[in-house]
């Protein structure tokens, strides 16, 4: 299946509004605007997602039934009681149960901490456990991360154990009847923040509870490192008190005391002092549920609250072997899913409800967020085992699968989760049924937009404006996460280049990409299969998050990518691209006296009484001057000397006016036949209203209808040069403008050009003498150096071929052509010495060089009146 494209949606700019909160709070108008973007768009409210800390976090007693909760435990740890931390198998539970195991013993209670093993107990609470547990003499059960739903495990042991609930899923509209239930989602629940993670509400726990001990929360902040873990991997959103709690947690995690962790970023080949939500969300996280998922969750407990030095070193190596075998065992199953996938037809079906037997299931979580990724529609993963299918249901935005599962509650046995992640437990009998209606339901709630991704872009930016302080500015709006993703900026008309694939399989992809000079490396993960796509110096449009990249103690910026789209270009387009990558072309001789006998009769006398000169000779900027014209949007011809002359003025022409940019072309001796049709024919068509061109116009004889507007930019060198350029390229009976742009300054311009073109007795001289000391090959770029490097004189290819020319014409030597080849031979020093005008060539650049002299002395006095009457064929 190819790739699924993205939309991007550009967030519109709110100038006043960035403007207000970049000079209020003192941040840039780019980190403003991602504000605004965010919905932060008041100031008090940016300065506490800006700079919140400490004192922003709520009142633990704010959440319902915190007192309760709070004066049970205490009588617990007074009378020591036995109690027990039941937790959940993923880093939610793991780091919950870690926190309320350290928190608790550092107030003296007698805890120990449970967490259901996976495949044989499942999820939440079960009633074989609590039995247990009360049989070992348990007084107090305190869940976190589950229990919510768990209405009859808890009332089968009423009046026998004590449970205090801490959870952070949905309620149903029945709760269970438990001592004490803390969920700031339930009911009557005043707790301002709704989004906490499991380890959130555990953490309002310990909070209530230290404040109840202790006057202050200074010593409890050390253990929001664990939190920090846990809000991250659980993927709640990272804004209101969760950002506070991530944001201390990563500072509490560069100077941890706990061990575990220590030895787990040891393992993860992580520098605590540059740790961020990233390292946790893809490092740390996977390892830690890599215990959850393949054998016993309590080893990554036993891991975050261990005092022992080699246990924890221990317990790291296996976590990360652990995570190595889940590796395996999701590659294996993600390919048996592709092909239960590979028979349906995806084109009717809009939820994938994927069976298999005995799948692991705490790795098809994961393959259901890639198949997500991959398809981009609803994926539950069923894993049927004992004639029961337990399934992990990961969602689009646009779909809120919890709602759906709750319309097929009536042949589920079991679900919970959220709006875009839950789970399930099924009869294998009722699958088929569940895939019909949650299609039905997808089929009437959602549109087909619904199933293209979308990709905000945060702000249009150019590669020039990356850089270190820019980066630097973008870490105030850390840490990122859910509902506080990194900012995704795009930059259009990128060039790419080293176009390469990395990691295991090609699955990623690594490039170079440049913009007006500016070059920058772009890591695309998972993306390895545009690779084949994309070719050296094709344009893209890039979708990234620029980050430092460092590596063997260098540190550079790399633009992360989320998305790399292929510009369709146009022929002109295609044409503008061919050029600028055409190292040849400042090479190129001017085309001045190439068409010296072509005659050019001066137009019929009523078309001559139509004519207008605008003699804006001596103009300080020709080039603004060329723009206003240009804006009237009729048809312009502008002649120009040189072939790369045409091409960049028509190139900062396009720059300049973007809204034009399809109008202008070029036109000279360096497009081959087929190009020069299509720009003769685009120009005829009206499709280009600017053409820049050298006097290869002239010689191919082309007329043009509706010509307002003739436009000499450069200085000519002959008089005849001038009369072929004013009445070249016209055919029509219209009041046409003849503007003439040079002025002195071109004099000097000309004169560079006819000595490139044209070099003198000793230029010739020199080459000669090169020529005779290297290789018979050599290119005329090798000449141009070796000269340079010998006789410190510039000079250009252009000179090296007329130069050549001349010798061959003395008879000093022979150049041989075989197809794209020339070999030059010495021959044999003539016994007389040789002038050098007897060689053709060298007499008529020489005279040349003089007519242009006599011509610019002479031209350059003429007023308006005598030039009007030269170009209508009187004598001057």
């Amino acid at each position: 299946m190819p790739k699924i494209r993205k939309s991007w949606r550009v967030m519109p700019e709110n100038i006043p509004l960035k403007k207000e909160l970049s000079n209020s709070l003192g941040i840039s108008d780019i980190i403003a605007q991602v504000l605004v973007n965010r919905g932060i768009m008041d100031k008090s409210i940016a300065e506490e997602f800006l700079f919140g800390g400490q004192e922003k976090l709520g009142d633990p007693y704010l959440l319902k039934d915190m007192e309760k909760a709070v004066s049970r435990i205490v009588q617990a740890i007074t009378n020591q009681q036995k109690m027990i931390v039941y937790g959940d198998y993923d880093v939610d539970g793991m780091t919950s149960s870690a926190l309320i195991y350290k928190v608790f013993t550092k107030l003296g209670g007698n805890i120990q901490y449970y967490i259901p093993e996976r495949q044989s107990e499942g999820y939440g609470l079960n009633s074989v456990a609590l039995e247990t547990l009360i049989a070992s003499g348990t007084e107090l059960l305190i869940t976190v991360d589950c229990g919510i739903s768990a209405i009859d495990e808890v009332k089968a042991v009423a009046n026998r154990l004590d449970i205090i609930i801490t959870d952070h899923h949905e309620p149903a509209q029945y709760l269970p009847v438990a001592h004490a239930i803390i969920n700031p989602k339930q009911r009557e629940c005043s707790y301002p923040e709704k989004n906490l993670a499991g380890v959130g509400v555990a953490f309002k726990l310990c909070q209530a509870l230290w404040q109840y001990y202790y006057d202050n929360d200074e010593k409890l902040l050390e253990y929001l490192d664990i939190v920090a873990v846990g809000t991250v991997a659980d993927i709640v959103s990272i804004t209101g008190e969760n950002r506070i709690l991530v944001k201390l947690g990563l500072t509490e995690i560069a100077k941890t005391k706990n061990i575990g962790l220590k030895e787990l970023m040891e393992v993860c080949r992580i520098d605590a002092n540059k740790i961020d939500t990233g390292k946790i969300g893809f490092a740390i996280a996977p390892r830690l549920n890599a215990a959850g998922r393949i054998s016993r969750a309590d080893y990554g407990v036993e891991l975050l609250i261990t005092e022992e030095v080699e246990r924890a070193k221990e317990l790291a190596l296996y976590l990360e072997g652990e995570n190595s075998q889940r590796q395996v065992v999701e590659k294996n199953i993600q390919a048996a899913a592709e092909d239960f996938i590979a028979q349906i037809d995806l084109n009717v079906t809009k939820v994938l409800v994927v069976v298999g037997e005995d799948w692991h299931s705490g790795v098809i979580g994961i393959v259901a967020s890639r198949l997500v990724e991959r398809y981009y529609r609803p994926v539950i993963m069923v894993s049927i085992r004992d004639g029961i299918g337990k399934a992990s249901c990961r969602s689009i935005p646009a779909f809120d699968i919890y709602d759906a599962l709750s319309q097929c509650s009536d042949i589920l046995l079991q679900f919970g989760g959220h709006h875009q992640a839950a789970g399930l437990s099924i009869l294998p009998e009722h699958i088929e049924e569940l895939r019909a209606r949650l299609n039905q339901i997808a089929n009437t709630t959602l549109s087909q937009a619904d199933y293209i991704p979308v990709l905000t872009i945060d702000s249009l930016v150019s590669l020039n404006e990356i850089n270190a302080n820019f980066l630097e500015q973008l870490s105030c709006l850390e840490p990122y996460g859910m509902g506080n993703q990194s900012p995704i900026f795009a930059c259009k008309s990128v060039e790419v280049k080293d176009i390469r694939t990395i990691g295991q399989e090609a699955r990623h992809l690594k490039l170079k990409v440049s913009q007006e000079n500016i070059t920058n490396d772009v890591v695309a993960w998972q993306m390895g299969g545009l690779a084949e796509n994309l070719q050296d110096k094709e344009k893209v449009e890039l979708a990234f998050f620029p980050e430092f990249n460092e590596w063997q103690g260098k540190r550079k910026i790399q633009l992360r990518a989320f998305d790399v789209k292929q510009v369709e270009l146009t022929d002109l387009e295609r044409l503008y691209l061919l050029h600028k990558n055409d190292a040849k072309l400042r090479n190129y001789s001017p085309e001045c006296f190439l068409y010296a006998d072509k005659v050019i009769s001066a137009a019929n006398e009523k078309q001559q009484d139509n004519w207008v000169l605008k003699d804006v000779r001596h103009i300080a900027d020709k080039f603004s001057y060329l723009l206003d014209v240009v804006k009237q949007q009729e048809k312009t011809l502008i002649f120009v000397n040189t072939p790369y002359e045409a091409f960049t003025l028509a190139a900062r022409l396009r720059e300049c006016l973007p809204s034009y940019k399809d109008q202008v072309g070029f036109y000279h001796s360096g497009l081959n036949e087929e190009w020069k049709n299509k720009v003769q024919a685009w120009f005829r068509d009206d499709i280009l209203k600017v053409i820049f061109t050298t006097t290869l116009f002239i010689k191919e004889g082309l007329k043009f209808d509706h010509v307002g507007h003739t436009m000499l930019y450069s200085l000519p060198f002959t008089m005849q040069s001038f009369l072929q350029q004013c009445w070249g390229g016209m055919n029509t009976t219209q009041s046409p403008y003849i503007h003439l742009l040079f002025n002195n300054e071109d004099i000097a311009s000309n004169h560079l050009l006819l000595q490139q073109k044209n070099p003198e007795r000793i230029v010739v001289g020199q080459i000669y003498l090169v020529l005779k000391q290297v290789r018979s090959e050599v290119t005329d770029s090798q000449i141009v150096e070796q000269v340079r490097s010998k006789y410190q004189v510039a000079i250009s290819e252009a000179s090296v071929r007329t130069a050549v020319k001349i010798l061959e014409e003395l008879e000093l030597i022979q150049c041989v052509i075989s197809g794209v080849e020339r070999e030059i031979l010495i021959l044999p020093t003539p016994k007389e010495k040789l002038d050098i005008e007897q060689s053709t060539t060298f007499c008529l650049g020489m005279n040349q060089n003089d007519e242009f002299v006599k011509f610019a002395e002479k031209f350059m006095k003429l007023s308006s009146n005598e030039l009007l009457l030269a170009i209508k064929g009187n004598n001057v």
